[in-house]
């Protein structure tokens, strides 16, 4: 089984719990307006056979068999049959497996895979349908159908939003993200704010793409503690 593959970054800490192996697929269907990974969209990469990968991060595993291997993207899920055929690789190694998506894309090979992975790390971009649309191309239905189905599977869950100023930085938003995530609770071990930040913008001079974000400033430490605490605030009401 084949995949294409944009990067893998050896030895992670922000993508899940513990040391991680990365694994960025090709190909996204998304279009966010902060997206720091813009060279991930198309759908060339290097291909690779899941035999091949599982090789590589093998040579990582007395670094990372207490962390494990998360797949992240780009959208992993649009390639969810060659992920699969990884994980099954990598679980019969002991590792620990982590999915870092959207949500955005279903089907039976991406069920398959779900069924596969320890937990996934959901990113809920927008807290409207509309904002979701306008500002991704996608659906905070489909991520909101995904986490439904990680919560009936019993699969540990991270949330994350990205916080940027006028976008997602609001009160309202932040009350309406843990009204979201409240009835899926029981599976959320961490709720992730994270700032808005423009080290990406290298990359869209680089491949000629205006970045939509670029007179945003950055996200400071201030707001995201003050939206953390109106959130742990917000999911305290739900429990």
């Amino acid at each position: 089984m084949k995949g294409r593959i944009s990067a893998i970054q050896s030895l992670g800490t922000v993508d899940g719990p513990g040391l991680r192996t990365v694994i960025f697929a090709a190909h996204c269907p998304l279009r966010c307006a902060y997206c720091h990974n813009p060279e991930t969209w198309a759908e060339n990469g290097e291909e690779y056979e899941a035999e091949d990968i599982a090789k590589k991060v093998l040579r990582f595993k007395p670094y990372i068999r207490n962390g494990g291997v998360t797949f992240s993207g780009g959208e992993p899920l649009v390639q969810a049959k060659f992920f699969s055929s990884l994980a099954d690789i990598l679980k019969s190694e002991g590792l620990h497996i982590a999915l870092d998506t959207s949500g955005n894309v279903a089907g039976e090979d991406v069920d398959e895979l779900t069924e596969k992975i320890d937990m996934a790390l959901l990113d809920i971009k927008f807290t409207t349908e509309e904002e979701y649309r306008t500002y991704t191309g996608g659906s905070l239905r489909k991520t909101l159908d995904y986490l439904g189905k990680l919560h009936a599977l019993g699969k540990r869950v991270w949330i994350r939003q990205v916080i940027a100023q006028g976008l997602t930085d609001s009160e309202e938003n932040i009350t309406r993200l843990a009204r979201l995530i409240a009835p899926f609770e029981s599976v959320i071990d961490r709720v992730e704010l994270l700032p808005f930040r423009k080290l990406c913008l290298e990359k869209y001079e680089q491949l000629g793409i205006p970045f939509p974000l670029a007179a945003v400033p950055e996200t400071d430490e201030a707001t995201i503690a003050r939206l953390s605490a109106l959130l742990a605030q917000e999911r305290s009401k739900a429990v």
